[in-house]
């Protein structure tokens, strides 16, 4: 009999004296195995349905410890292979170890789009790029950077009847196949209108700057931003504008432009053509790289927002809320956590988390908290001149929440550590295997 781990693909022999024993069962069937002697010389003792049998083994093997096997092969030499059992605390720390070397902040992704659809204008008779100063973003953001070096090289005509996003991105098609210098075809090539659409679809989505953010639109921003459409799905519901959806679908837009030439665009040996060509490629590389990026941060918040304790009280809800402004976008860190209060109390317990990074006042943590119908607040500062701001604002905040009808208790501002990685969800497991 042989059984193997997929794992470590280690094989156990047993010997063919008791196989008889086990020639009933059938492949596919899984059966339950104790150890009944550790290893000893290689051998260790198992009992499978209460026949004891001899097993030849490299694993490591405890006495009472159980083994859950599926049947891979049946007759006189049965095959089985051990089946690794997973709990929903194993797979959300594997989830986190494949997730954590990937995500990227979601405003690195929509600096890069932004920043796409405002690519300098080339000139009509084709002289090169209009000249003008640089936008914030695109001096910050390393897409950006390839997109200005881009149109700086290139001299096509300026097409009519087609958006800026639409005219930028055909250009970029066109240098990636080959074929710079031709009159843009705007809409006409399916890819490049498809791949508009989607960042269209993820910048259109964003709550606009200098407007008061009111409570509908914090709710229709969590409902939006990815946590749920795996649920939504599965209950068949629309999924509406759904972020995580959007981004799912740029990537998707994106797989036909991967396949790109390789080589160094700042070689000696590149002509003006083939140099144009490995920037657009790389260009799109990087613009997946980003976009796989922000799809990995959003399943870090999924993470996040799974319940930690089948018996716990408590449930968090927490995404990332980003704000379009002319310079680029401000990103607000959200988490929304209600604990179930005993029947005897009145109400549940909310209290919300809420880290942001606007000069002028620099990071900011700020908590509040709502039992019954009286709200609490504390902000912490890291410069002393943002901890000052927020709490000469403090009484404006006081009567705004006077007006919602609220009793206000304690509302402090200090200095101090503000932000402490707060978007990474707490792990019951090691994220390194220590035996590996």
């Amino acid at each position: 009999m042989q059984i193997t781990d997929p794992i470590s693909n280690p094989r156990l022999f047993i010997e063919q004296t008791k196989a008889d024993a086990l020639q009933q069962l059938q492949p596919g069937q899984v059966v339950r195995a104790v150890v009944e002697a550790p290893v000893d010389k290689g051998v260790a003792q198992l009992n499978i349905g209460g026949v004891k049998l001899p097993v030849k083994t490299g694993l490591r093997l405890e006495v009472g410890q159980q083994l859950v096997l599926a049947v891979v092969k049946s007759g006189r030499a049965p095959e089985l292979r051990v089946v690794r059992e997973t709990t929903p605390a194993i797979t959300r720390t594997l989830a986190l170890k494949d997730i954590l070397p990937r995500q990227l902040p979601l405003i690195q992704l929509l600096d890069s789009l932004k920043s796409l659809a405002s690519l300098p204008q080339t000139s009509v008779n084709g002289a090169g790029p209009e000249t003008g100063p640089a936008p914030a973003a695109a001096k910050e953001q390393p897409l950006a950077s390839l997109i200005r070096q881009l149109s700086q090289q290139m001299t096509t005509d300026k097409p009519a009847g087609s958006t800026p996003l639409e005219r930028n991105l055909q250009l970029l098609v066109d240098a990636l196949r080959g074929q710079p210098g031709q009159a843009v075809r705007g809409n006409n090539d399916s890819s490049t209108g498809v791949l508009a659409r989607q960042i269209n679809r993820l910048i259109n989505q964003l709550l606009p700057g200098g407007t008061p953010v009111s409570g509908a639109a914090i709710r229709q921003s969590l409902t939006e931003s990815g946590l749920f459409l795996e649920a939504h799905l599965l209950n068949r519901q629309s999924t509406g504008n759904d972020f995580k959806e959007h981004l799912l679908r740029l990537l998707q837009a994106l797989q036909p432009l991967q396949a790109a030439p390789t080589g160094d665009p700042a070689g000696k040996a590149a002509d003006p053509g083939t140099t144009l060509q490995l920037l657009a490629a790389r260009l799109f590389a990087e613009l997946q790289h980003q976009a796989e990026g922000a799809l990995a941060r959003v399943q870090l918040h999924q993470l996040a927002s799974l319940p930690q304790d089948e018996n716990s009280h408590k449930q968090l809800w927490q995404f990332e809320l980003p704000i379009a402004h002319p310079e680029g976008h401000d990103e607000f860190l959200i988490q929304f956590e209600r604990e179930a209060r005993p029947a005897a109390e009145a109400g549940d317990r909310w209290s919300v988390m809420l880290n942001f990074n606007i000069p002028p006042t620099g990071p900011v943590r700020a908590r509040l908290s709502l039992i019954a119908d009286e709200i609490s607040s504390h902000f912490t500062a890291e410069d002393v001149e943002g901890a000052c701001r927020i709490e000469q604002l403090l009484p404006t905040l006081y009567e705004a929440f006077s007006r919602a009808g609220l009793k206000v208790g304690k509302l402090t501002a200090a200095q101090g550590v503000a932000v402490s990685r707060p978007d990474q969800p707490v792990t019951p497991l090691p994220l390194l295997d220590e035996r590996a």
